[in-house]
């Protein structure tokens, strides 16, 4: 974590040249930041049958006196955002998102304990109560992310995908049900430090058709999670805005009180 000067922060974000930038943003200062991304390479975990991450150089100091990559990688690769789009034809693509929704509070739902009993644990909607009960109702626009844990384990990718001899994947989600009450309470999005919103077995993705059709994004692959508290953090979340994109790679940080 490193301090940063509010009134910097303050400049960059109102500087941002989005679409969207005459939204009101959510008012915050802060003294830390958290990273919440997984540095992207080429040995890093990716979805089975995905596009993983190629870095080709295109120059070099020697030969032209200055570096130029050229990079392959599919959209759900590293830590991501699925745009509403990814899985509902007409709603928003990634380039859409509103300004306001991408700079906004963080609630963190820490579910460590349950996962460490059970891989393909997903969160419940008692597991949300039981925060509101400490913490107040989940704001209105805020972005909920679920501490799974799994995060510790992105840098060692059969531990990441924990797949076993069916070619089952086991890892930690959201239950429908909980992502149904996060949708009546109005968030903005959810997130995980997995491969999925969903938990590793499904077949059916039904976290990501309630979010989604409900126009709201997930981010996956998340990382860094222990250093957030349940509540008080602000997200920035650099998403790419790929016109008609379903999911685009982001940098994403925290900022702490």
């Amino acid at each position: 974590m490193k301090t940063i000067a509010t009134g910097i922060l303050t400049a960059l974000i109102l500087g941002l040249g989005y679409a969207h930038a005459a939204t009101e943003i959510h008012a915050f200062s802060a003294s830390k930041a958290v990273d919440l991304t997984h540095p992207i390479h080429h040995n890093m975990a990716f979805w089975p049958g995905g596009v993983p991450f190629k870095k080709e150089a295109l120059t070099s100091y020697k030969n032209n006196g200055y570096l130029l990559h050229k990079f392959i990688v599919g959209e759900n690769t590293g830590t991501h955002v699925d745009a509403p789009a990814h899985f509902i034809q007409g709603n928003r693509s990634i380039d859409q998102l509103p300004i306001d929704q991408l700079i906004l509070p963080i609630v963190v739902i820490d579910a460590k304990a349950q996962v460490a009993a059970d891989p393909d644990y997903q969160l419940t909607t008692a597991d949300i109560r039981r925060w509101e009960a400490d913490h107040g109702a989940v704001p209105e626009n805020s972005l909920v992310i679920m501490n799974s844990g799994w995060h510790q384990r992105f840098d060692t990718p059969k531990r990441y995908l924990n797949m076993d001899d069916d070619n089952v994947m086991h890892f930690p989600g959201y239950s429908p049900q909980a992502a149904a009450l996060l949708v009546k309470r109005r968030v903005a999005g959810i997130g995980i430090d997995t491969l999925s919103l969903d938990h590793g077995p499904s077949t059916t993705f039904a976290t990501h058709v309630v979010m989604l059709k409900a126009n709201k994004y997930q981010i996956e692959n998340l990382a860094n999670l222990n250093a957030l508290p349940a509540t008080g953090a602000t997200a920035v979340i650099g998403v790419l805005p790929v016109r008609g994109g379903s999911q685009a790679q982001a940098r994403i940080f925290a900022l702490l009180p």
